[in-house]
This record gives structure tokens, sequence and C-alpha cells, in this order.
């Protein structure tokens, strides 16, 4: 299989590795910066077992002489997806793949199935956790996987053929938006809160007010599940029906504890994304295409989803320099009384 990734971060880094290794044709298609950075190859850590790989990265029409691509997998922030089309779109050795998104968030395989046809793109979700490595490379925990569904007619079951030929744990789905609405609710977790409070994640499950939030999160995405009648997928290694049933049935104290086990393990020591992005003062983060876009498809259900709603307005604040960091920095009661006034 030929298989363009398109992104060079963490992600795309970890599955062209996990690709090339696996004997497939993998190119990256990255920044010029990023290119530079990794034409000389990088590592990947798994566990104890570090490989070093070389997989040939670009940065334009400059690969279309080397044969047309299978495969495309998506790889960026989700506000990139715009420009990550306009990219596949101006490499012809593209224009018969199939399009792989493994992108968080929601809107992603609308956007994709609006430029190259629903029958052409299939959803994706990675439950691996990955991080940059000190050297040039990611680190990738051993759990997790690749779970897929076809957004249009064709199975794609060779891409789940292809994908077993590597490393990466594989499985298939039958319904994409339950899929990527059972991702997110996992992306949910320990990230848009701990971004605004500038606490890490055991920070936020330890004070109950900060844990308030980040559940009435979860229940408002759930919530709106039910309203759009798909119902939670069980994804590689993370049994997302029983967050769910969870988040449903258990007092808020017995299910602090239980997440804030569950959370603990599932991120080691990488810190949140968007607490990331925060710190690292980027102007955009992918806040819209999580609690954002669960506001946002509730208004259009017809229910109300205020905590993800602010949750997502607070950032964007924060992240754009509209509102002061320090004004919620630390402060849990700051962003439930926000909320709070919301509702009213």
């Amino acid at each position: 299989m030929r298989a363009l990734i398109v992104g060079a971060g963490a992600i795309g880094q970890y599955v062209a590795a996990q690709l090339k290794l696996a004997g497939h044709d993998a190119v990256l298609l990255a920044k010029p910066d990023a290119a530079a950075r990794l034409r000389d190859g990088y590592v990947l850590v798994v566990g104890d077992k570090t490989q070093r790989v070389v997989v040939p990265a670009i940065t334009g029409t400059d690969d279309g002489a080397r044969g047309d691509f299978d495969l495309v997998v998506t790889a960026v922030k989700s506000f990139a997806t715009a420009s990550a089309i306009e990219s596949i779109r101006a490499l012809p050795a593209c224009d018969r793949a199939a399009i792989l998104v493994l992108q968080n968030g929601l809107g992603n395989e609308e956007l994709c199935a609006a430029a190259f046809g629903d029958d052409r793109v299939v959803a994706g979700a990675l439950t691996t956790a990955v991080d940059r490595a000190p050297e040039p490379g990611v680190i990738a925990a051993k759990k997790g996987g690749v779970t897929i569904a076809p957004v249009g007619a064709p199975a794609h079951n060779w891409i789940i053929a292809a994908f077993e030929l590597s490393a990466i744990k594989v499985a298939a789905a039958a319904d994409w938006r339950a899929l990527k609405w059972s991702k997110l609710c996992t992306n949910l977790l320990a990230n848009a809160v701990c971004a605004i409070l500038d606490w890490t994640p055991a920070q936020v499950y330890a004070d109950t007010t900060a844990f308030d939030v980040e559940r009435r999160c979860l229940l408002e995405a759930i919530a709106t599940m039910d309203k759009l009648g798909l119902a939670p997928i069980s994804l590689i290694d993370f049994p997302v029906p029983l967050l769910v049933a969870a988040a449903r049935s258990l007092p808020p104290g017995m299910l602090r504890v239980v997440l804030a086990s569950r959370v603990a393990r599932a991120r080691g020591d990488k810190l949140p994304s968007l607490l990331i992005d925060a710190r690292a003062r980027r102007a955009q983060t992918e806040v819209d295409a999580l609690n954002g876009a669960v506001a946002a498809r509730a208004a259009a259900s017809g229910i109300a989803a205020p905590a993800n709603a602010m949750v997502a307005r607070v950032l964007d604040g924060i992240t754009a320099g509209t509102i002061p960091w320090d004004d919620f920095r630390a402060k849990p009661s700051a962003l439930a009384a926000a909320i709070l006034s919301a509702r009213a």
C-alpha cells in the first residue's frame, strides 16, 4: 500500500512510522521546516522498544511522479482540515485515494466528504497515546489502536488488512457518527477544563468544582448523542459504553474517583493537548471541534449544552487574548459561575 500521511506532528509521525516498518510505502506531507527536520529519520519508541525509521517527507507536488497513493491519512489539527483538503487536491497522486480521517472532534469527515465524495472517506478514531520524543521522533503507548468506519457505501476492508500488517491494532465499526462521538467523549475528559484552569488532569480531578464542570460537559455530550440517536461504541482498549453508563448512573464523588484513575492511566505523563496549546500561547486550538461542536450540535437538536458552550467560549477568548487567563487560572469557581450565569 502506498500511503500519504498529511501532517508531521506526533500522530502523523507515529502512523507513518508504523506503516513504513510494516513494509508499506509511507510518505509524510509536512511543512518545510518539519520536512527538513525529519529528512534523516526519527525514532519511534513503544514501551521499551526503540526503532529508527526514515519516512520520506514532501512539502508539495514534488512526489507525484512516484505513483498514485492508495490511502491518504489526515493527521492535522481540526482547524487545519480545510488547508489539508487543499493540499490533497493539489497532489494528482491522491486523485483516487481513500481518505482516512484520524482527527479528533466533529466536522472533519463532513468537510472531506464534501470535497472528495462520501465513498472515498473513512472515519477513524485513534486511542493510542502519542507524544513527541526528546530527539526527533515520537513515544507511543502500547495500548490503543485505530477503529474505522466508512462514511459512504464501500466498506474499505483493505485498509483493515493493511493496518493489520503493522503494529497498530485495528478494528471496524458500522456507524461512523457513533464512532466519532464516542471518541469525542474521551477527548472531553481532562482537556479543555485543564487548559482554562492551567491545571494538570490530577489537579482537576482533585477539585470537586473543576470536576463538576468536566462531568457537566460529558453529560451534555451524552444527552446530545441520545437526541441524535447515537449509541456509544467501544474503541480499542477504551470501553466508551462503560464510561457513558458510569457518567449516567454513578454519584459525582464516585465517578470522580473512577475517572481519575482511568484518565491517569490513559494519559500517562502526557499533558492534555489543549493545555499544551494554551501554555504555548498558540492562537488557535481544537476546542471548537470538541466542546464547541457539542454545543453547536446540541443547539441544532433543540437542547442546551451551556457547560460546553462556555468552556469553548472561555478557552477561545484566552487563546485569542480577549479574556485574561488570570481570570480563570486556578479558579474553578470562576468557570462554574460563568456557566451558571449563562444558564440563567
